[in-house]
């Protein structure tokens, strides 16, 4: 599992990651979720970070300078051939076994899987009255496999991408499976949403 945490946290006014929560860095219990979950682990996070997160006794490797970049810097720092590998957003502390197990199992099965739910939002109805499909938002961990996973970054020519499903979609190798999300696991993008997270 690759854990992205290297941004620069602008909404959050802060770092939000190396926020402490109930004792701990928002972004350690992140990694404390999933370490008994993954064969291996590395995290993404600032260079400034690395002296205070390698107690965390896992693989640190250096963020770039998008998200693509990060994810790419952790995938050539994992050092096991893996049938599997995820990447997860380090912001997203509140990720429990059941969905890492149904990512994993979907992941195996299709190629790769995504965690979604349902957008909030008002009711839209189309011009003919009919309703408007539900609208759903992507989560992390998305999982794939390796090979699919590892070729979508070596023909990754440097366009935006939001999130790894969209590097690996432009390879067309497979069907990404839509697995359902869990609603707990929101993302800590502004202060408000440390009240969030479940300790």
């Amino acid at each position: 599992m690759v854990v992205v945490a290297a941004g620069s946290g602008t909404r959050f006014d802060g770092d939000k990651l190396m926020t402490p929560l109930g004792g701990r860095l928002l972004i350690e219990l992140t990694v404390n979720r999933l370490l008994p979950l993954v064969d291996e682990l590395v995290l993404v996070c600032r260079p400034d970070q690395q002296e205070e997160l390698s107690s965390l006794g896992v693989t640190l490797a250096d963020g770039g300078p998008t998200r693509t970049d990060s994810e790419i810097s952790g995938l050539r720092a994992l050092r096991g051939d893996h049938e599997l590998i995820g990447i997860h957003d380090g912001a997203r502390p509140n990720v429990f076994c059941g969905l890492v197990e149904r990512l994993f199992a979907a992941a195996r099965e299709h190629g790769g899987a995504v965690p979604v739910i349902p957008v909030r939002g008002p009711v839209v109805s189309r011009a003919d009255g009919s309703p408007m499909p539900e609208l759903m938002g992507a989560q992390t961990p998305q999982v794939f496999r390796s090979e699919v996973l590892l070729e979508a970054f070596r023909r990754y020519a440097g366009e935006p991408a939001h999130d790894t499903a969209e590097v690996v979609g432009r390879l067309g190798a497979i069907r990404i499976a839509a697995v359902p999300g869990d609603p707990r696991n929101v993302k800590v993008t502004y202060r408000d949403d440390l009240a969030k997270v479940i300790l």
